[in-house]
């Protein structure tokens, strides 16, 4: 497939905040300013590489929270008869952390939103 040659230059007069704005959220994505604006005006769906960098560490540390409340879950069966009282206060230490890794990534993406 050819690729069609870019020789035509559009001018758009924009303040310095408005520029600024533009260029950021050109670097979210990844993408130039000048291919950031083009996929902005045909309507293609443009989605920032940080929304998708914080939305992968919540389902990392989510997956996280699952495995140690399966475990749990699992001590909890056993009546607590079969496990160390250290082995409990080990898990629930752990949850702990994760809830702690997740309120960062919640903040960023309720930042972003």
């Amino acid at each position: 497939m050819k690729k069609d040659k870019r020789e035509i230059i559009l001018k758009a007069y924009v303040t310095k905040k408005e520029y600024c704005q533009i260029k950021l959220l050109a670097k979210q994505t990844g993408f130039s300013v000048s291919e950031y604006i083009r996929r902005i005006l045909n309507g293609q769906r443009i989605e920032s590489r940080l929304d998708q960098e914080a939305f992968l560490s919540a389902l990392k540390v989510n997956a996280d929270l699952g495995r140690l409340g399966g475990l749990f879950k699992y001590y909890l069966a056993q009546g607590f008869k079969k496990v160390p009282p250290s082995e409990i206060r080990k898990v629930l230490h752990d949850i702990e952390d994760r809830q702690r890794q997740l309120r960062p990534v919640i903040s960023k993406i309720r930042d972003m939103v």
